[in-house]
């Protein structure tokens, strides 16, 4: 009985304390997953598909539209998904480049949606093309124009202007005496959507090479172009020291400033370079530039009150760092939108802490005066995220994209298992009403009418004898060169009469013999 009654109550003490034990992990997990949605509001990262450098754009259905670098079978290729609801499409190959001699080039695909929901493409092999399609038919590659070839080139972004003008920079290798591998910033413009170009023109005039431009256009119509400047530039890459330069053109692009360095103090040594600069404009007006110095790692924000004209003394961004200390990368860049509040999205990939060892995806909020506390979009212990893309959808909803590099095969692309991948969130910025871009389906195929088969009159392969040189009945055309089926059973019966004769003899030999017998 006392022992029962101990069991009893050790057995209520268990479940009591097991009860208590569960209350407490569901209360720490629910305060752990509310503190992690207050300091993210980003979904989980998704995967789209491989390789690498991807772009997004967003139409005004709120249609989310990604392109990314990819290749197989001897081509290369430029792949192509949508967002519509809460799935995404499968991924389809918009643009396939034959790869000369086996080499393989990253395609480099960058996106544009215009006011009238024409989604416009860049990309390149050896050189640059354009092509464009309505939003609603992206997905079916015959709706996409036939590609035009722009220039030989590497990298290339666009824009479209208030009056509907189209403005597209690239860079493309320019040979000097003191540099052989110099890519410089070119400019051409299209006024007649995208049909022809003007003729390229150099806006970076420099005796060094350029990187990663980035151009946007202000609410004045002004065009402002910034980069990386230093030597090289083939395969995206520039030789340290670097350094990040903005120009500007009031005009629409028919002449340009003179390029400005954004810190003259960067570019002279590797103990002070420059990279990954990305431009925008804020509510109030001001043109804002992010850039990242090196090997400090800091980075840093600037300011112009007048068009590009002046800049404010550079200033670091409070609680975020680069990542040199870990991965010394000179292929990723950082990114920015504008949402209809006018605040600057910043993404990037940094660390929050100088002790952090690892990588992450990170979002900042410029609103004008200050900026937020970086969250983060995503994180990764040794694997290696690079080449964020950021774009507003209806006001107030964020899309970005990256790549990550495979731990095992960072610095080995062709190896490598690089993934494209996609995250979302929504700020507290006015919606903007979604407008009816229905998606318009593939052409149906046009079934061959059905025609009777006619079969042609078949042409004789006998000669026709002349009516004067008529053949007699019983005789034969055959010359005495020549052998018939009848000559061949004469043959048959020459060669088998040995072999009767011998039949026949030893027949008739042994029916002899018998008689001898039986007389």
């Amino acid at each position: 009985m006392i022992l029962a009654k101990m069991m009893r109550s050790l057995s209520v003490r268990r479940m009591w304390c097991s009860w208590f034990l569960f209350c407490v992990a569901l209360t720490t997990g629910l305060l752990y997953a509310k503190a992690f949605a207050q300091t993210r509001g980003w979904s989980a990262p998704l995967p789209l598909g491989a390789y690498w450098f991807p772009d997004v754009a967003v139409d005004g259905s709120g249609r989310v539209h990604a392109v990314w670098s990819s290749g197989a079978d001897g081509f290369d290729t430029v792949m192509y998904a949508a967002k519509e609801g809460a799935g995404w499409s499968q991924p389809v190959d918009i643009a396939a480049i034959r790869q000369i001699a086996g080499g393989s080039e990253a395609s480099r695909p960058a996106l544009l949606v215009d006011a009238l929901n024409i989604l416009h493409l860049t990309y390149r092999y050896t050189s640059i093309y354009y092509s464009q399609t309505p939003a609603g038919g992206a997905s079916v590659p015959v709706y996409w124009r036939t590609p035009l070839e722009i220039d030989e080139g590497y990298f290339s972004r666009m824009v479209q202007d208030r009056q509907g003008a189209l403005h597209l920079v690239f860079t493309q290798n320019v040979q000097a005496e003191g540099c052989r591998v110099c890519y410089h910033v070119y400019y051409v413009r299209s006024v007649d959507d995208g049909f022809s170009w003007s003729d390229p023109v150099d806006i970076s005039v420099q005796l060094t090479g350029a990187a990663k431009p980035q151009i946007i256009v202000d609410a004045q119509d002004n065009l402002h172009v910034v980069w990386e400047s230093g030597y090289g530039g083939s395969y995206g890459q520039l030789s340290d020291p670097t350094a990040v330069m903005h120009v500007a053109s009031y005009n629409g692009g028919d002449s340009w400033s003179r390029p400005h360095q954004l810190d003259s103090t960067r570019g002279a040594s590797t103990d002070a370079m420059a990279r990954n600069i990305t431009i925008a404009e804020d509510d109030n007006g001001n043109l804002v530039v992010v850039w990242w110095a090196i090997p400090e790692d800091v980075v840093y924000y600037q300011l112009s009150r007048d068009a590009g004209r002046t800049w404010s003394q550079r200033a670091p961004i409070p609680g975020v760092l680069g990542i040199w200390a870990l991965y010394q990368s000179r292929l990723d860049s950082y990114a920015t939108a504008v949402d209809s509040a006018g605040r600057v999205h910043l993404v990037m990939v940094g660390r929050r802490f100088v002790e952090q060892t690892s990588a992450e995806l990170l979002h900042l909020i410029w609103d004008g005066s200050s900026w937020s506390p970086p969250a983060v979009i995503a994180g990764y212990e040794r694997d290696m995220p690079e080449w964020p893309r950021i774009a507003v959808g209806l006001g107030n909803q964020l899309h970005v994209v990256w790549f990550v590099r495979d731990a095992e095969n960072i610095f080995n692309s062709d190896a490598g298992n690089y993934q494209v991948w996609y995250a979302s969130s929504t700020t507290n910025s006015p919606a903007i009403a979604p407008v009816a871009i229905p998606a318009i389906p593939p052409p149906t195929p046009i079934a061959a009418a059905a025609t009777p088969i006619v079969i042609p009159t078949p042409i004789s392969q006998i000669v026709p004898v002349s009516v004067e040189d008529v053949i007699r009945p019983g005789s034969t055309l055959l010359t005495p060169n020549l052998r018939s089926e009848n000559d061949e059973v004469v043959l048959l019966l020459l060669s088998a009469m040995p072999v009767l004769m011998v039949v026949l003899l030893t027949t008739i030999s042994v029916m002899l013999q018998r008689r001898r017998r039986t007389g």
